[in-house]
Formats: structure tokens, C-alpha cells, sequence
């Protein structure tokens, strides 16, 4: 059975936001979830409410199921999705002026993916980072790939680092200079890995500990004493 994902609430906002409003990752171009206003400090005018009927340009179904938040790099949407069962992982682009899907693109096949053990992740929950000319997808340990934004096709990818993320991959890639900065918090293995983002191409890896608490499997914190 095929699991959809629509890009509908966001639409409006995709399509008032004026073309120096980039939203290149997770948290948006400051980090911090918000959008600026215009150059002048004038609002952008955002539409405050939205439905079937209301405020929505076109809406497209997405296959599959991710988490990933959408990023946004002049008239291009890329985000992630994955199969259930975590064995297919894609990248797909979207036409922010008409909703079409310009790149569908299987990027990885996972022989076993370690299940999530939980109902509230799923494979695809990191969310890509984009710039101009290049995204960057990022899957956890099944896979972190740079493609033209344009095209789709891979510049370069590396499956090198390894960990059992047991409750599924979340940490979200981080642009920083020349770097895309990776995050990985497994239960065997955590650490923090900074790439060339031209090449793929290590340039530092520092370790953590690996200390954990464990979630149920409605993804709460078991708790132990008070």
C-alpha cells in the first residue's frame, strides 16, 4: 500500500515568499523557524489561515512517507520520502510555481534497515540543505548525498559512517563555510563529522559518548525514578 504526503498548507506560503526568502534548511535562513519581512521592514503578508478552498494555489500528492522539513532555493522544493519499511529512500523536487515533481529520485536500497522499533519516526525524517546550485540529502547512517539542484544528478555521495540509530535517523545537516556538518546518535556509535562540501571528502570527526535514554513506542522518555 502507497503512503502520500501532501505539499498543501505550505503552498501559499511557498508562493508569497519573495525571491530573497530562500528557507535553506531545517530552521529556515536564520535558524530560528521565523521568516524575515522585506527589505524595508514591511510585513511580507502572509496568509494567516488556509484550507481545501482558501489560500492554496495547487496542491500535490507526495509518494511514500518522510518527516523531512521541504527546503527552498529560488523556484525549486526538494525534500525526502522513503518506503515504510526503509528499504527505498528518494529525493524530490517540486516546481514552487505549479507543484509539478521535476526529480523523483531513488537514491538509496537498504538490503536490512534496522526497524524503528517506534510509530512516530520513519526513514526519511532529516531534512535536506540547499544552496544555490547544490542539495544536500542526508538519510543517518543509510546514506548523505549532494546533487545539482537543478538536475538531480549526484555530485557526490559517501555511506561510510555507520550507526544503529535504533529509533531512526533525526539529526538534520548543517552548512557551515566549506562545510556540511553531520550529525549521528546512534546506541554503538555517536559522533559529529564535518564533509567538504565540494567533494564529500572527511575533514573532521569528533566523537561522543554514548549515553542514551530510551523512548517507548509512542516516542516518549522512559522515565526511570523521578
Amino acid at each position: 500500500m502507497k503512503i502520500f504526503r501532501s505539499l498543501l498548507i505550505m503552498a501559499p506560503l511557498f508562493l508569497t515568499i519573495p525571491a530573497f526568502c530562500n528557507w535553506p534548511d531545517f530552521r529556515g535562513p536564520n535558524h530560528n523557524g521565523y521568516v524575515d519581512p522585506n527589505p524595508d521592514g514591511s510585513p511580507l503578508g502572509l496568509p494567516m489561515k488556509w484550507s481545501e478552498s482558501e489560500n492554496v494555489v495547487w496542491k500535490t500528492p507526495i509518494p511514500l512517507k518522510g518527516w523531512s522539513t521541504p527546503v527552498i532555493w529560488g523556484d525549486k522544493i526538494w525534500l525526502t520520502t522513503a518506503t515504510e519499511d526503509g528499504h527505498e529512500m528518494y529525493a524530490i523536487c517540486v516546481d514552487k510555481n505549479t507543484g509539478e515533481i521535476l526529480h523523483n529520485r531513488k537514491l538509496y536500497y537498504n538490503e536490512a534497515p534496522e526497524p524503528l522499533g517506534n510509530d512516530v519516526n520513519c526513514y526519511a525524517a532529516p531534512s535536506p540543505v540547499i544552496e544555490e546550485g547544490r542539495v544536500y540529502i542526508h538519510f543517518g547512517s543509510y546514506g548523505t548525498a549532494c546533487l545539482n539542484s537543478e538536475s538531480g544528478e549526484t555530485i557526490w555521495e559517501t555511506r561510510d559512517y555507520p550507526c544503529r540509530h535504533y529509533r531512526g535517523p533525526g539529526s538534520s545537516p548543517y552548512l557551515y563555510e566549506d562545510k556540511l556538518i553531520l550529525t549521528f546518535d546512534g546506541i554503538d556509535y555517536q559522533y559529529v563529522v564535518a564533509l567538504n562540501k565540494e567533494t564529500g571528502e572527511e575533514i573532521w570527526k569528533t566523537d561522543r559518548t554514548t549515553e542514551w535514554t530510551d523512548l517507548d513506542e509512542n516516542g516518549n522518555i522512559k522515565r526511570d525514578g523521578d
